[in-house]
């Protein structure tokens, strides 16, 4: 749950429309720790009503709806890419994923710059394994996305406020916690998970 948790705060900038709330939530992003539990309460239930305004379910035919995204046909030269450090190549966003302080990459993650509503995120051998829906528009704040498994099953749900800033949900609208710049907050201000790139 951990890497998913990690790969899933480190996807592209894509943003939704602000509405009148949204501005609030943006307004507070920096002083979580310092909110009481009843404040928390109504950021967490306000975020939540965004993200969750219609069920997040299981996709059917999820296979065959993304049957030429299953396999990355250029993914040596994109998995070369991302390891270089490219944040664009042949007209895709490109982001690599490491486990610590690994030098290699166990993950990329492609967009094609012609839709940014979408993220593909493969494997080392180019193989697809989570496909992220985005809602908004490259490159404002705040956005909101859904991940899911190639199976079709939904990984988790995140509303990014900004770079630094990120709410954390399951697919079944259970609070998972804050993410503050490195670190992972739950209500009651404990660190739950920390990163080293954000």
């Amino acid at each position: 749950m951990k890497k998913l948790i990690l790969l899933f705060v480190l996807m592209f900038p894509i943003c939704v429309f602000a509405n009148m709330n949204d501005t609030i939530i943006a307004n507070i992003q920096y002083d979580w720790i310092n909110k009481s539990e009843l404040e928390k309460e109504a950021i967490i239930s306000e975020v939540r009503d965004i993200i969750f305004k219609n069920p997040v379910e299981r996709k059917k035919d999820f296979k065959s709806q993304f049957k030429d995204k299953l396999k990355d046909k250029n993914y040596l030269e994109n998995y070369y890419a991302a390891s270089a450090g490219y944040k664009e190549y042949k007209g895709n966003n490109i982001s690599a994923f490491y486990y610590g302080k690994m030098k290699n990459i166990y993950m990329y993650a492609l967009q094609d710059q012609k839709d940014l509503s979408k993220a593909y995120y493969y494997d080392a051998l180019g193989n697809l394994k989570y496909v992220d829906f985005i809602e908004g528009y490259y490159p404002d704040y705040p956005y909101y996305s859904i991940q899911y498994r190639i199976s079709g099953k939904p990984v988790s749900a995140i509303y990014f406020v900004s770079k630094d800033c990120q709410y954390l949900f399951t697919p079944r609208g259970d609070f998972e916690g804050v993410w503050y710049k490195h670190n992972l907050y739950n209500k009651k201000n404990k660190v739950i998970l920390k990163r080293t790139t954000y």
